[in-house]
């Protein structure tokens, strides 16, 4: 199978293919390979690697002096499509093996990757600490440019004792598939606080240090990785989802509404009053006409506005109400140039009037669309207050 396909897993137990760990890697392989993906196993103990002495040439120099394995194990490592670290819990920590390796990747350590891949952790302990293994196998996998999918996990004390066997390869079924899916799709994990708080260390420690850590120093300028932390995590922020306008008005608002006596904190769905002449109606379109007779002309002194409403779900059309010269008046279609625009499904709206949801809790959870001037539809209980 070509190699664009492989996944590699580095195991850390001394046991090579004997012990839980390789067992637990063995519940992976069949679900990889029915994703279409070769799994190959490097067990540590059967490779020398010798331990990092902390000499610091590789950060300077850009590789590691010594001659021995490590070199070979970590380029399958970073060619992968995935990688997957496994560990048993040795004395509440990783095996001598992985660490040992681990430690001989400072070469990579200082230097994010340009791209991203999928990965996973497995660890097995007798009772204690595989978890808290998972954890850190898995923030070190960035060392290799990999982000976790997930982690395998289990309680095993004697070879094949697995709690909850089933348990365990029905999880391991799904983390296959999910890396696969991942690996298909390009897909990539939401960026973490770890991610923040690697980028954040690593970029003041490499480049206070420029004169010595030389090329991790060079690293980091060809990537660009200074510039910001989106650069590292090849990440974006989404635009806002709403406009500060809404923000403001909403302060507005319920700042008049302490003073006027009616503004009660609520909760994540508060209910609100409703009038009768709203709860009578058995429709918006009948709401929606109900709404000029109850207008407030002295809320709209001086006002020129058109309320657009675009109303979908077991309700399908299209009305706009006028304001002008202290007068309100319905109108079935489109307006041609509507000051605002709301989109609601039908239900939303009818739950709104009846004051089984809160008008300001359904705008805020995005279970209606506004656009165009949002301040005007805070306005809108004022104009027509009935």
């Amino acid at each position: 199978m070509p190699d664009r396909k492989k996944v590699v897993a580095i195991n850390g137990s001394p046991h090579a293919g004997l012990g839980n760990t390789s067992q637990m890697i063995a519940m992976l392989r069949p679900h990889m390979e029915q994703e279409g993906f070769e799994l190959e196993e490097l067990f540590l103990s059967q490779h020398k690697i010798n331990y990092c002495i902390g000499c610091g040439v590789c950060i300077e120099k850009g590789a590691c002096w010594i001659t021995d394995d490590y070199k070979s194990v970590s380029k399958k490592v970073l060619e992968a499509k995935a990688i997957i670290l496994a560990s048993p819990v040795y004395f509440f920590n990783v095996t001598g093996q992985m660490k040992t390796f681990l430690d001989r990747s400072l070469t990579y350590g200082h230097k994010p990757r340009g791209t991203w891949k999928p990965g996973l952790a497995v660890s097995v302990s007798a009772g204690s600490g595989e978890t808290s293994v998972a954890e850190y196998l898995k923030y070190v996998m960035r060392t290799f440019g990999g982000f976790p999918v997930g982690a395998l996990t289990s309680i095993a004390v004697g070879p094949g004792e697995f709690v909850g066997k089933e348990a365990v390869e029905a999880r391991a079924a799904d983390l296959a598939r999910d890396l696969a899916k991942a690996v298909k799709e390009g897909r990539r994990y939401p960026a973490t606080d770890l991610d923040l708080r690697f980028w954040r260390f690593m970029s003041y420690l490499v480049s206070e240090h420029r004169e010595f850590m030389k090329s991790d120093h060079a690293h980091w300028q060809k990537l660009g990785l200074y510039d910001n932390f989106e650069a590292y995590v090849g990440q974006t922020p989404a635009p806002p989802s709403m406009d500060p306008s809404v923000r403001e008005a909403w302060i507005e608002e319920i700042i008049q509404e302490q003073k006027e006596g009616t503004f009660t904190p609520s909760g994540p769905e508060p209910k609100m009053e409703a009038d009768a002449a709203t709860v009578d109606s058995t429709s918006v379109m009948e709401l929606l006409q109900s709404m000029p007779p109850r207008f407030n002309p002295k809320a709209a002194e001086g006002m020129k506005t058109i309320y657009q409403f675009e109303i979908s779900g077991n309700e399908e059309f299209t009305a706009h109400i006028r304001i002008a010269d202290q007068e309100a008046t319905f109108h079935e279609g489109a307006a041609e140039n509507p000051d605002v625009v709301i989109k609601t499904p039908a239900k939303v709206w009818l739950d709104i009037a009846r004051g089984n949801i809160s008008g300001r809790w359904a705008f805020m959870t995005r279970k209606y669309k506004v656009k165009g001037d949002i301040t005007l539809l805070m306005k809108l209980r004022s104009l027509f207050d009935g």
